[in-house]
């Protein structure tokens, strides 16, 4: 279970995605920008190391959702000719069946790409063999920090031609979080909170990318104490949960899960819990509190709303 969770806080597979909340708040550029003739080849240092990229691409394969969105809102969407299946974003991607998780790269060389974005690879078996067919492949791993989101566009940029873009595209996300940041104030400092992975109180404390958004808003995770010892997705007890008393709650486990407020309020011992009381339990839909993308502009905007509107 727990290895479930961590891959669905990863990477975005949750059942029913939704666009509920749209897109990235850019446009999706549909045109080449000016580092569009950028001189190839290339070579970038992915999860998997260096790797060389001989000409543009122009058949890209995208097995991340967070990735999809990157390439999207740099300009690189018309290389794209494959994402997976739980890329929501945006929603006319060339979506197929695969899932990021095949064991051997035969299900992506019917595609004929000339560049694949990977979130996992464990063995490093997929990538080398399709390097072995003169496929490049970049591993993109599921981030930690902001800064790694960052890292990932300006890679990406550099891989398909759209190094300018991808410069403009983290100038724009680092100004909408802090203006998000500036927002909301001091209305989330010291504010206590949990996030649902899934209805087993699976969380994620602090020391994960999606717990640093929280805590640029000042808020404290209650998981803290639960995740020493390298623990980045513990599962706490009903009791520890009840007893931690959080001021607000954040479900992540709406689609998946089909949790809710009044599911949450339901659980036994639950309504006496501060959030359920005050009506401060709040469902993010699953694939945006999980996507290390663009997107995490919409998932801190959600956050600020239900601090500063509750």
């Amino acid at each position: 279970m727990k290895r479930l969770i961590i891959l669905v806080a990863s990477l975005a597979i949750a059942a029913g995605l939704t666009t509920a909340c749209g897109s990235s708040s850019s446009s999706h550029p549909t045109t080449p920008d000016s580092s569009s003739s950028a001189v190839f080849p290339v070579t970038v240092n992915a999860a998997n190391g260096a790797v060389t990229i001989p000409a543009r691409p122009t058949r890209v394969m995208s097995l991340s959702a967070s990735a999809t969105s990157m390439l999207y809102d740099i300009g690189a969407g018309p290389q794209v000719v494959a994402v997976d299946k739980y890329s929501a974003d945006p929603p006319n991607a060339p979506r197929t069946g695969l899932t990021g998780f095949e064991t051997g790269p035969e299900s992506y060389v019917p595609f004929h790409p000339d560049l694949v974005v990977l979130a996992q690879d464990e063995t490093g078996k997929i990538a080398s063999e399709l390097a072995g067919l003169g496929i490049p492949t970049l591993i993109l791993s599921p981030a930690t920090t902001i800064a790694d989101t960052y890292s990932q566009i300006t890679m990406l940029g550099k891989a398909t031609g759209h190094e300018s873009a991808a410069a403009a595209e983290n100038s724009s996300i680092r100004s909408r979080l802090e203006a998000i940041v500036r927002s909301v104030g001091s209305r989330g400092r010291g504010a206590t909170y949990y996030q649902e992975l899934d209805p087993t109180r699976y969380t994620a404390p602090s020391n994960t990318f999606i717990g640093s958004l929280y805590k640029s808003l000042g808020m404290v995770n209650i998981a803290d104490p639960a995740s020493s010892g390298g623990n980045d997705y513990p599962q706490l007890s009903t009791e520890s949960l009840i007893e931690a008393n959080p001021d607000y709650v954040f479900l992540a486990d709406g689609d998946c899960c089909g949790q809710s407020a009044a599911t949450f309020g339901k659980r036994s011992g639950y309504s006496t819990m501060r959030a359920v009381r005050l009506h401060h339990v709040f469902n993010i839909p699953d694939s945006i509190a999980s996507e290390w993308g663009p997107r995490v502009v919409v998932f801190l905007q959600m956050v600020a709303h239900d601090l500063t509107s509750s």
